[in-house]
């Protein structure tokens, strides 16, 4: 071959070329040496590659070196980006089911896209049709094997399924593909994977320190037996519990109940590790020891409620919810509850009735408005949901909860300016979870230098702990 007709003589002077990393390569079926504009190098290099730069500089080397290596894949981005893009505002506002056929003609162009797949994997899991969620993401996977994020996307599939191990499994193998993801860090810990243990870095700086669980049950047990206050070890099991470690938590309030002075709230304990554990015999028992002495606990007839409930006895929990519901009208965690036991029941106007009946009875609470408007949202009835919600607000203006699952249904709608605007007139400071919905919110709507400095400003507060400082400081390289 004359040296004038070989493909790398007849790239533009224009264009040059950069290196992707293999996953984003794999990911969006192209060669790792991709063509940029020469005068965007620079850039591409310290920024990253720009995709939509990118296919002028495809079109414009295939029109001069259409023999070029990896002119193929050329093509087919070339062809099926503009359809990628025209989905974009599909998912911008919330219209998942209208994306689907346009990925599918996607997909037509170029069966073995990766991006394609993983895009239609969140649209089913959108859609809750979650098997075919897992093979699109299994599709993508195969094409892309180094891309964490798939990895990351299918352990939501799984957690949506109701599979913990197999969520474990890939939120595993996404960390390890995606080192120190908050994501995926946090989902991890949230499952009980990983736990969060005070450290510091080589300079001595204080860090996170993250340990694997059976680390961390290893460290927890030693601590418990070195204590022998029985207060101490009730603090120490109610924590053991929490982390889902039945077991060491079981040993800690049993070495509590030896002691000459055993806690009043022994039997609680030992009930709900009973319960989580699946031993509904003895957690009747031990519960029902613990409401003799203290009947007035929601918490203890809360309890009871599921245990009664995991037995099919359906009419001693009905008793159970609604002495809990009295007692304690305003916690959420009663109510959710009792709601449950009506959608369960195939009674779900029923449960809405009896909560609106509640929300008059009590009408300073906001609780049982917020459990109506989640029951609304599941129903697709956003507009009475958003009414309810605006109704609790009124109730109690600054409320967390409400805020929180508010501006999340916004984000979720792609309402980004009405989101802005319901945080940014609420009380400050706002919490670490609502600083993230609007700080996201604000960068999304061509305000990323407000949304910056709003993690910045968090970062100074004195209040903020030192996972959410980590947390923040990653969302604002993310934003870089």
């Amino acid at each position: 071959m004359p040296p004038s007709s070989r493909p790398y003589d007849q790239v533009p002077p224009e264009i040059t070329f950069v290196t992707l990393p293999l996953a984003l390569a794999q990911f969006h079926h192209l060669p790792t040496h991709v063509p940029v504009w020469i005068h965007k190098e620079k850039k591409a290099k310290e920024k990253g590659y720009d995709f939509n730069e990118g296919v002028g500089a495809m079109e414009a080397l295939l029109e001069a070196a259409p023999q070029i290596p990896g002119a193929y894949l050329f093509q087919l981005f070339v062809r099926k980006w503009p359809k990628l893009m025209e989905v974009s505002p599909y998912f911008a506002s919330d219209r998942i089911v209208e994306a689907i056929p346009l990925l599918v003609e996607v997909l037509n162009i170029d069966p073995e896209c990766p991006l394609t797949c993983f895009q239609l994997g969140y649209c089913f899991r959108a859609t809750g049709e979650l098997e075919k969620s897992e093979s699109f993401y299994k599709q993508a996977l195969r094409m892309a094997p180094e891309a964490g994020w798939i990895y990351s996307n299918l352990g939501r599939t799984y957690q949506a399924q109701g599979n913990k191990e197999k969520a474990a499994q890939t939120f595993w193998e996404a960390l390890r593909l995606i080192p120190g993801d908050h994501f995926v860090v946090e989902q991890l810990v949230n499952m009980g994977e990983l736990f969060v243990l005070a450290g510091a870095d080589e300079k001595g700086k204080e860090t996170s320190l993250f340990v694997k669980r059976a680390d961390y049950e290893k460290k927890m047990g030693e601590i418990m037996e070195k204590e022998t206050q029985a207060g101490r070890l009730m603090g120490l099991g109610w924590k053991l519990l929490n982390d889902s470690l039945l077991d060491l938590a079981l040993d800690c309030f049993e070495k509590a109940g030896a002691t000459d002075d055993p806690p009043r709230d022994l039997p609680l304990g030992l009930g709900i590790i009973h319960l989580q554990a699946g031993r509904f015999a003895e957690a009747e028992k031990c519960l029902c020891e613990y409401l003799d002495e203290n009947p007035q606990s929601a918490l203890g007839h809360l309890n009871l409620f599921k245990t009664y409930l995991a037995q099919d006895e359906t009419d001693l929990a009905w008793d159970e919810i609604q002495t809990a519901v009295k007692l304690d009208p305003g916690r959420l965690e009663v109510l959710r509850q009792l709601f449950y036991f009506f959608r369960e029941t195939e009674r779900w106007e029923e449960g809405v009735d009896w909560l609106k009946e509640l929300s008059q009875q009590n009408p300073t609470l906001s609780a049982p408005l917020l459990v109506i408007a989640q029951a609304l949202v599941e129903k697709d009835q956003w507009p009475e949901a958003e009414e309810t919600l605006r109704e609790a607000l009124n109730r109690t203006p600054h409320n967390e909860e409400i805020l929180l699952y508010y501006s999340s249904e916004l984000g979720r709608r792609g309402k980004r300016e009405e989101l802005i605007q319901l945080l940014e007139a609420g009380a400050e400071p706002l919490s670490f979870s609502l600083t993230l919905n609007l700080s996201l919110a604000l960068s999304q709507s061509g305000r990323a230098k407000d949304g910056k400095k709003l993690m910045k400003d968090f970062m100074k507060r004195p209040d903020a702990t030192l996972l959410e400082k980590e947390r923040a400081e990653a969302l604002l390289k993310e934003f870089e």
